[in-house]
């Protein structure tokens, strides 16, 4: 992609944040947080959240000191091309992986609640398909199907979850401040695992026309997502109790599928539950897929990424069927998003910007 003639707004970037990160994570988010503090779960929202923020920061610092340049091209003039390569092969492990696990979990999702006779192996190559058909078309073409999308998701999303409100107890939520601060940090750090999808912005960042706005952007693009997590499992966690929602694979599902409306006038919430949750999946698996077509086309040298979406595309779809069942996806994922995650979304950021300063590489950081 050439940045000189492809731009997206700032608006645009946050959006493909909010929408990236907002994909099957949020299916889970309450079980993972009450798991190992109980009722501080819900505090944890706001600790992952703040770690998420820093290192977005992170990620816009370095980014706004090569405006016009593409991630790959300045790490190259930061450490060198062998060690940059290094660190693409590093991003394409990364993406590749975690959009097929993704791709899993959506297929499970919806075999279990909506196509329960329909093969995993059709549900996930008819999704593959319609991912490398918005991918093939370019960057301004899938942050504008995500414009139209956020608010066709976030909108319907949130009017359902109100409707169960009715039932919530919200004494559920308490005690509080009961686990040891070590403790909470480190299930801070398990839980900025669910907040991943934002360091796809470097690879986006030098597109963007309007740089002075980026960071306000990005700032709201994490924090509106902190709101929506934070919010979700408070209702959850309010309804079921924390040992109930911890034993259950995917608490929000279970909370959308004991709603009854007063009126019966909608008798299949879950399926409207279900058609958003399809995009929020569809919008996560989209920027992660294309992220690794353009990381591999840095990579090879190749100028038009479009040549890696179909040729990775049978990768993706054997690496979603490698696990043998829901509990080895997750426990893949979690290996890889604990080992790579960490690393592309914080370390290596980090170290490319102090590098940078250090060498006094790109222009003085603004915004």
């Amino acid at each position: 992609m050439d940045n000189n003639k492809i731009k997206i707004s700032s608006l645009q970037l946050g959006i493909l944040i909010v929408v990236t990160i907002m994909g099957v994570g949020i299916l889970a988010v309450p079980r993972i947080v009450v798991q190992d503090v109980g009722s501080d779960g819900w505090l944890l929202i706001l600790i992952g959240g703040g770690f998420s923020l820093i290192a977005t920061m992170i990620i816009h610092a370095l980014g706004s000191r090569f405006p016009n340049k593409q991630f790959f091209d300045y790490t190259t003039e930061l450490i060198g091309k062998p060690l940059a390569s290094i660190v693409v092969i590093v991003y394409t492990l990364y993406f590749i992986p975690i959009c097929a696990f993704i791709i899993r979990i959506f297929g499970e999702v919806l075999k279990m609640y909506l196509l329960p006779r329909t093969p995993i192996e059709v549900i996930i190559i008819t999704f593959l398909l319609a991912l490398a058909y918005l991918i093939r078309q370019g960057l301004e073409a899938i942050v504008r199907f995500y414009e139209i999308m956020l608010f066709l998701m976030i909108i319907p999303f949130l009017l359902s979850l109100l409707a169960g409100t009715y039932k919530v107890d919200y004494t559920n939520l308490l005690p509080v401040f009961q686990s040891s601060p070590l403790d909470m940090m480190k299930s801070s750090l398990q839980l900025f695992l669910s907040f991943l999808g934002f360091e796809s912005a470097l690879l986006f960042i030098p597109y963007v026309a309007d740089h002075k706005n980026t960071k306000k952007s990005m700032i709201i693009a994490i924090s509106f997502v902190t709101v929506i997590y934070l919010f979700t499992t408070m209702l959850v966690i309010s309804t079921f109790g924390v040992d109930e929602t911890g034993q259950l694979i995917w608490p929000l599902m279970s909370y959308v599928k004991a709603i009854e409306v007063p009126g019966s006038f909608i008798e299949q919430l879950e399926g409207i539950i279900m058609t958003i949750w399809v995009f929020f999946a569809y919008t996560t698996s989209s920027t992660l897929y294309f992220s690794g077509s353009i990381t591999l086309s840095k990579l090879t040298g190749v100028k038009d990424y479009r040549v890696y979406v179909m040729l990775i595309l049978p990768i993706i779809y054997i690496l979603a069927l490698l696990p043998g069942n829901i509990a080895e996806v997750y426990d893949w994922d979690s290996r890889v998003s604990i080992y790579l995650g960490a690393t592309v979304a914080f370390i290596i950021p980090l170290l490319l910007l102090v590098v940078s300063i250090l060498r006094k590489k790109g222009e003085k950081t603004h915004g």
